[in-house]
C-alpha cells in the first residue's frame, strides 16, 4: 500500500474532508474523555479522603495510648474518675 500514491492520495483527502472518526467514533471518544475526567476527579477525593482517614487513624491511636497511661496513672495513685456530668433526679435540667 505503500507504493499506491493515487490511493494513498484519496484517503488523505477523505480524511482531511470527513475527519478520522465517525459521529458515532466522535461521540464515544467524548464519553470515554467524560468518563476519564470524572474517575480522575473521584481517584483524587478517593486520595483526599484516605488521607484524612489515616490521620484520624493516627490521633486515635495516640489518644487511645495517652487514656491508657493516664488510666494506668491514676489506678497506681488510688484516685477514681470523676464524671463531668451527673445524672439528675426527675423533674431537673440535665445539662448538655
Amino acid at each position: 500500500m505503500n507504493r499506491a500514491h493515487t490511493i494513498l492520495a484519496e484517503w488523505d483527502a477523505h480524511v482531511a474532508k470527513h475527519g478520522t472518526a465517525t459521529r458515532g467514533e466522535a461521540r464515544r471518544d467524548e464519553e470515554i474523555s467524560e468518563l476519564k475526567r470524572k474517575l480522575a476527579g473521584k481517584t483524587r477525593e478517593c486520595t483526599a479522603l484516605q488521607r484524612r482517614l489515616e490521620a484520624a487513624a493516627t490521633a486515635i491511636a495516640a489518644l487511645h495510648h495517652d487514656n491508657t497511661l493516664l488510666r494506668e496513672d491514676l489506678a497506681r495513685s488510688g484516685g477514681s474518675v470523676i464524671p463531668l456530668h451527673r445524672q439528675r433526679g426527675p423533674g431537673q435540667d440535665q445539662e448538655v
